[in-house]
């Protein structure tokens, strides 16, 4: 059983490594300073349904073609309790998927469903 501590530290481990995660949300707070404190707080506001999704704030980022593209950067604490939401939801969904289902799933693509369609003799 997964104490929901470790759900909580394994989806901020995830979001970490990933470049964007010194990128300030709309509160001016990044992974900095991110503890185990501020991780039961979350907890704790989420069983007491006191926990408030926060706006994202919209940025401008440049395309190849010279134009730009909105992009939403949420805050830090919305991160964390959407991965951790994310983990909880594909735990449970995951194996009732077909195995011909690719969109959208872990370690699958177009190019799975393409290279799994190589070999189809068409039914029966």
């Amino acid at each position: 059983m997964v104490k929901q501590t470790d759900l909580f530290i394994n989806a901020y481990g995830k979001l970490y490594a990933n470049r964007g995660a010194m990128t300030p949300g709309v509160d001016g707070k990044t992974v900095d300073g991110f503890s185990l404190k501020k991780v039961e707080g979350l907890i704790q506001e989420l069983k007491e349904r006191t926990f408030r999704w926060t706006p994202v704030r919209r940025t401008y980022i440049p395309k190849g073609s010279g134009k730009r593209r909105p992009l939403g950067i949420p805050t830090w604490k919305d991160k964390v309790v959407q991965e951790v939401i994310r983990v909880i939801l594909e735990a449970y969904y995951e194996p009732q998927f077909s195995d011909r289902s690719h969109g959208f799933r872990p370690n699958r693509s177009c190019h799975t469903a393409l290279g799994d369609i190589k070999y189809w003799r068409g039914t029966t």
